[in-house]
């Protein structure tokens, strides 16, 4: 199935032509660079010969590090739409790649660097100065009405000065405990809130430790203004000023760093120019280093290996090169290689994880099946048309990734899917089907609330089909990996039996005797088959014939327990219809409110079905996503492969364009 073939590829380099070839290969995008350095570093013979090299790796991170503080201190400071699609979305920067090879050139980064540092440490400490102003002033201003400058109240030695915060609720009883416990103790009180009574207390020096613990004991705040010297409300004013001199400065940062926004484009071009340079120099590092050569390994694609070929030719004949098929104990990576419309269903294979080289891409199986799947949980042509007209538009007008892009082709697609399920299921927006016009309830469509079982039983025969496709594509992996009769014995033998339930399915729904004898038939073959050959890998008889009744009693339970894991698909395309319906009935009923009933109405209407196309586009993503990864790919997918990369221009801020 498709999964690219590979080949192995072997170059051997002077060492003073090592970063021409580097370059070579980065502009190519063809060659995933095996490490061959650690296996230097583990063979005897290879350890004799290798100049250990070290990439030049961390001014490179330090440059990026600059570069990547700059976009995140332009970001802070510039103006940008949120919205609930922005938000999940990064502005790209379009250059040609002429551009983008000269970017390095066209700003000095650190100027702009050393500038917007200096800036940043200025507007910090202003944010950090206002915000202690603040507090400074919300802590004063309470006791406004204390008369006596600050400074005063350091002084003399006999008494000491103390301004306290009580609880309304404790403020008598605290006064008692001071009158009896302090006798050499004044108060009056300051201010007065619903949260603290401000108190202002003169206390002799010999009550002052007694003071203290009664406070601490009555859990009380005890206010301090060091450093103050002129009244309460002085010092606010004062504070006041210093307020708005920060806030003036930290404007005046704002407007600085904002005048160099419009460089921010270039520095987010740099910064994937790093990230480049960052890649070769690494891959450096897996290269077979001697005093005067290099050698690499990688793989390329069969297909490319001319090209290849062509292009490190160009290098001259100092470098020589060499391809070779894998080798048994070789592992090469993974490239998937799909049809056009088949290749956004990657995206769920590599959320789940990579086939094996020796595996079956099982993408053209998981694309149909999910997007059938997805449609069958919406199940309504009215959801349908806004999902594929959104995702439509969203390819269209977002500047996004090709990563993205695949992922809204493929909801795009789901979204035609659930047209065509709408159309069978009689789902228009939730209208009850006993209302819809007769040419709209044409035979094969089924109104799933009134009547749900064919709709159930399309489930079961649904993930019936979806599972045996999966033992299939074991069977064939078995049968290409070992043998055509351990592929038989080991799954085809399931297959007939399932073969044989179907059959006999469509003779008892069809009420034709002889298609159902010829079912019976086939299933009693299957389980014969599957008792005495399932297990045919055993070495002794009793193993083979006790493992095929095992093999046998597992596979009705498991077969039964997954089968009916399908019937979800049922459940949420039930879901959603009738939240459509409560929604319509509800609408109607606000119709009658007077004045107000067409506009209730039609809130209600647009509010109501937008809440149940959002809540169930999620389970519909997740449950048929769920079926793929446990159901499906339980029967035959290990994953583990590792994905093929190779050395390649990659941007993640930028994109190139051809022109």
């Amino acid at each position: 199935m498709p999964i690219a073939r590979m080949t192995k590829v072997s170059v051997l380099a002077p060492r003073d032509m090592r970063e021409e070839l580097v370059d070579r290969l980065h502009h190519l995008g063809a060659v995933h660079i095996i490490d061959i350095a650690s296996v230097a570093g583990e063979d005897d013979e290879l350890k004799s010969l290798h100049d250990p090299f070290e990439p030049e790796t961390r001014a490179l991170r330090l440059t990026m590090a600059k570069t990547d503080f700059i976009i995140e201190m332009f970001q802070r400071f510039e103006k940008t739409k949120q919205g609930m699609i922005s938000g999940f979305l990064t502005p790209k920067v379009h250059v040609t790649y002429e551009e983008f090879m000269e970017i390095e050139r066209e700003i000095d980064l650190e100027d702009v660097y050393n500038e917007l540092e200096d800036l940043d440490v200025g507007f910090r400490h202003a944010e950090s100065a206002i915000s202690e102003l603040e507090d400074e002033i919300k802590a004063m201003k309470p006791w406004r009405g204390l008369d006596s400058p600050l400074g005063d109240m350091r002084a003399p030695a006999s008494i000491d000065y103390r301004l306290v915060i009580v609880d309304p609720g404790d403020l008598a009883a605290w006064v008692a405990e001071l009158e009896e416990r302090c006798s050499h103790a004044a108060w009056e009180e300051v201010h007065h809130e619903k949260d603290g009574v401000f108190l202002a207390a003169v206390v002799h020096v010999e009550s002052l430790a007694e003071f203290d613990a009664l406070a601490s004991e009555h859990g009380l705040e005890q206010a301090q203004f060091t450093g103050k010297e002129g009244t309460v409300a002085e010092e606010i004013t004062f504070s006041k000023e210093r307020l708005a001199a920060e806030a003036e400065l930290k404007e005046g940062i704002e407007r600085k760093v904002k005048e160099r926004l419009p460089i921010k484009p270039q520095v987010m071009t740099l910064n994937d120019f790093l990230y480049n340079r960052l890649a070769k120099e690494e891959v450096k590092g897996r290269f077979l280093h001697t005093r005067s050569a290099v050698a690499l390994e990688g793989w390329v694609e069969e297909s490319r290996a001319e090209e290849v070929r062509e292009e490190i030719d160009r290098l001259g004949p100092a470098v020589d090169m060499a391809f070779e098929a894998p080798r048994e104990d070789d592992i090469p990576p993974t490239l998937m290689v799909n049809r056009r419309h088949i290749r956004p269903a990657e995206n769920l294979i590599n959320l789940f994880g990579i086939p094996g080289h020796d595996e079956t891409d099982p993408t053209p199986f998981v694309a149909p099946f999910f997007i059938l799947f997805f449609a069958m949980c919406i199940g309504d042509l009215g959801y349908g048309i806004i999902l594929a007209l959104a995702f439509w538009l969203a390819m269209k007008k977002l500047d996004v990734s090709k990563a993205t892009k695949s992922f809204l082709h493929l909801f795009f697609y789901c979204g035609l899917a659930t047209i065509v399920v709408g159309v069978f299921t009689r789902g228009y927006f939730g209208i009850d089907g006993e209302v819809l016009p007769g040419f709209l309830k044409f035979p094969g469509t089924i109104d799933i609330i009134k009547d749900p079982k064919p709709l159930m039983l399309v489930c079961v025969a649904l993930g019936l089909i979806h599972i045996s496709v999966g033992v299939a594509i074991e069977m064939y992996d078995n049968m290409r990996n070992n043998s055509w009769w351990l592929g038989f014995c080991e799954q085809g033998t399931t297959l007939l039996l399932w073969f044989g339930i179907a059959v006999f399915g469509v003779g008892l729904v069809a009420g034709v005797g002889v298609i159902k004898t010829a079912g019976l038939y086939i299933m009693l073959a299957g389980a014969v088959s599957i008792v005495f050959l399932s297990n045919i890998s055993s070495k002794s008889i009793a193993g083979k014939f006790f493992g095929g009744l095992f093999n046998m009693y597992g596979l009705f339970g498991g077969t039964i327990g997954d089968v009916a894991s399908y019937l979800r698909l049922y459940a949420l395309g039930l879901a959603t219809v009738a939240i459509g319906f409560v929604v319509n009935l509800m609408a109607g009923m606000v119709l009658g409110v007077p004045v107000l009933g067409i506009l209730l109405m039609l809130l209600l209407l647009l509010g109501g079905h937008l809440f149940n196309l959002l809540v169930n586009f999620l389970g519909a993503f997740v449950h048929p996503l769920r079926l793929q990864y446990v159901e499906f790919f339980g029967k035959f997918y290990e994953d583990g492969g590792e994905l093929f990369a190779p050395l390649t221009l990659e941007t993640r801020k930028t994109m190139i364009d051809k022109e």
